[in-house]
């Protein structure tokens, strides 16, 4: 599809999400969470992160460069670098994410969450790779474009999850101590080592692969629902952040504040 038309078709379906969520969920309260409207809001970001992925020309070159070339095939080098992204993001997000999420009893739909696994991993991935995309083409040195894209990054994600995500979009999953210990363990790793690959060897496609294999594994294993699923479910507890916002504090059950998960086993 030709850039122009892929950007015209995302901003009229963007224009049409902003239209749907304006009319029947604007003012929502935010201690009760609703599928349809997490859905919402997060195909509005989705849409968004694709808009600057081909505005930025990001898109452009993800599709016309080789998934990989000729050369890397036969480098025992690149196989292995490769092959550490996959298997950390293996351990980090299918193992021990996984083991530190709160479910609250909540019903798998695997379908639904695998479909929204993987266009958040492609749009997050994205974006994300827009920023090294940009600073690639500064033409600084290889360990500048790694420095200011970790930063740009990192600032994203932070800002993203903490103050967007982890309110308006994600049922509650996680603790205090849970979140500290994903930032440490998964996401900044993740980051860091992933970004190290794509600067080095510049695959693309590859990059945009690792984190939707993170985040297929984070919709399932937090049990997101289907925009049909039936019931309460736990809204993320909050605290005031930068500037007196609001952003996700984790889960505290006021009754046993020592309590780490709904089972009290975490």
């Amino acid at each position: 599809m030709n850039l122009t038309v892929y950007i015209a078709v995302f901003i009229i379906f963007e224009a049409i999400m902003l239209g749907i969520y304006l009319a029947k969920y604007r003012g929502h309260p935010q201690d009760i969470w609703k599928p349809k409207v997490a859905w919402t809001r997060a195909l509005i970001y989705f849409t968004f992160c694709n808009i600057i992925s081909a505005v930025t020309g990001t898109l452009g070159t993800l599709l016309n460069q080789p998934i990989v070339t000729a050369q890397q095939l036969v480098d025992p080098i690149w196989m292995t670098f490769c092959a550490f992204c996959f298997i950390y993001i293996f351990v980090a997000y299918w193992t021990l994410w996984s083991r530190m999420t709160l479910t609250f009893d909540r019903k798998y739909y695997l379908g639904s969450e695998i479909f929204f696994g993987l266009i958040w991993g492609i749009s997050m991935g994205q974006i994300l790779l827009s920023f090294y995309h940009l600073w690639n083409l500064t033409g600084i040195p290889a360990w500048g474009v790694y420095l200011c894209s970790f930063a740009c990054m990192g600032s994203w994600q932070y800002f993203i999850q903490d103050y967007f995500w982890d309110i308006y979009v994600s049922p509650e999953h996680d603790t205090p101590r849970s979140i500290k210990i994903k930032t440490l363990v998964c996401h900044i790793p993740n980051v860091a080592i992933c970004l190290g690959f794509l600067v080095i060897y510049q695959n693309y496609l590859i990059y945009v692969l690792t984190q939707t294999f993170a985040l297929i594994a984070s919709t399932i294993f937090q049990k997101f629902p289907a925009p049909w699923a039936k019931g309460e479910f736990h809204a993320p507890m909050t605290k005031p952040g930068l500037l007196g916002l609001s952003h996700g504090a984790g889960y505290l059950d006021k009754l046993e504040p020592r309590a780490e998960s709904s089972d009290g086993k975490y």
